[in-house]
């Protein structure tokens, strides 16, 4: 079994591999997106007799974890052929892209799961969700009176401001991605029938929608806007389309709430649905570089356990006010002890510490329990891209 890392000359294999994985249709179009991809990502193959079998896709990307950069691997296009499945080629492949991500000192990795419990084994733990809002479009309940102006634009016009907008944007600053230029283009320009629009108030470019259009049905890819004004001006514009479609759906990031409560007219079907996976790779880095530094009072430890595809994770870590992280053999300091899926809901703000003690997936001492919830985010983390 042969494991490489693939350069160019491999993108037709890749690519046919992933059409029949994920059973695709091979569109000029979709071709076009793949080796776009490709390009920017590092990438795993299994070979047998010197063709492509299996393969892993490993996307470089930065995320904004609460005013803190952290570098991230985005996994995907997971896949093989269905002769050479269940002969271990992707836990190998898998095992292979940890281990250097840990190296490189890459602090987190994210995934969009076929199967959940089948990546749970790799370290990796729900840690993002969605909400989906479908309606009548005549019923489309988030609008309100209009402010500002919104204009249709093409995608040349709105790259720009969209990044501007998206980075200063709540939902960009909670573990979502910092978006380089070539991420805009594969996101929503490679995406031949995207409609772009912009909303603009006293002159300044605040806000954007993302949409589509197909047949009956409108469908926003994506929504954001600095402001409740200008919130409520994309979703007028999105309900003006009521003579033209039929339906219209929203499906983005959930940080636990809803505005549903607060609109006039609610006839809308809600969906909570899990998301991305997430891992921290490297324990250490991750610790270093975690935005508590300065609200930390008094050493702890945290102790982690059973990373069975990255043991070099297994231990423990002594944290203190000064921000200094130390791996140490045994430590007498108030403990917290989890496994590599607990520890990531817990340190990204998926779940909170209570309920993961009342489920018994961390062991904590109750006085640095109340001190972790001081120093824990909040808020769940947000996530709006996909790969």
């Amino acid at each position: 079994m042969t494991i490489v890392k693939m350069k160019s000359d491999f993108n037709d294999q890749m690519f046919d591999l992933a059409a029949y994985a994920f059973a695709r249709e091979k569109s000029a179009t979709k071709v076009e997106r793949f080796e776009y991809l490709a390009r920017n990502s590092k990438n795993y193959g299994s070979l047998a007799e010197k063709k492509l079998v299996s393969q892993i896709m490993a996307t470089p990307f930065l995320v904004n974890f609460w005013n803190q950069t952290f570098e991230m691997r985005g996994i995907g296009y997971v896949s093989s052929y269905p002769e050479f499945r269940k002969q271990g080629r992707i836990d190998k492949l898998m095992k292979q892209v940890l281990e250097d991500s840990y190296d490189e000192g890459v602090q987190l990795a994210y995934l969009a799961p076929f199967s959940y419990p089948f990546y749970r084994r790799y370290g990796y733990e729900t840690a993002f969700l969605q909400i989906r809002y479908e309606a009548p479009a005549e019923k489309w309940p988030f609008g309100g009176q209009s402010h500002g102006k919104v204009s249709r634009v093409s995608f040349e016009v709105a790259q720009k401001n969209m990044a501007e907008i998206y980075q200063k944007s709540t939902e960009s600053m909670r573990g979502g991605m910092l978006r380089a230029e070539w991420w805009f283009t594969y996101k929503f320009s490679l995406h031949k029938n995207f409609n772009f629009a912009l909303y603009e108030e006293n002159g300044v470019m605040c806000g954007y929608v993302v949409y589509q259009i197909s047949v009956d049905k409108l469908e926003i890819i994506e929504l954001v806007a600095l402001s409740e004004k200008g919130k409520r001006s994309l979703h007028d514009f999105i309900a003006a389309h009521s003579g033209t479609v039929k339906t219209i759906h929203w499906t983005h990031p959930f940080g636990g709430t809803t505005k549903l409560l607060q609109v006039l007219d609610p006839q809308v079907e809600v969906k909570i649905l899990p998301y991305m996976m997430a891992r921290v790779v490297n324990v250490a880095t991750f610790l270093k570089s975690f935005p508590w530094q300065e609200k930390i009072l008094s050493d702890f430890a945290i102790e982690i356990y059973q990373d069975n595809y990255l043991p070099a994770n297994n231990g423990i870590y002594e944290i203190y006010p000064d921000g200094n992280v130390s791996k140490v053999k045994e430590s007498l300091l108030p403990k917290i002890k989890a496994t590599p899926q607990s520890f990531t809901q817990l340190f990204l703000g998926s779940v909170k510490i209570k309920s993961l003690q009342a489920e018994e997936k961390i062991d904590v001492t109750p006085e640095l329990a109340y001190a972790l919830e001081k120093l824990l985010p909040s808020e769940k983390p947000l996530l709006a891209d996909y790969f």
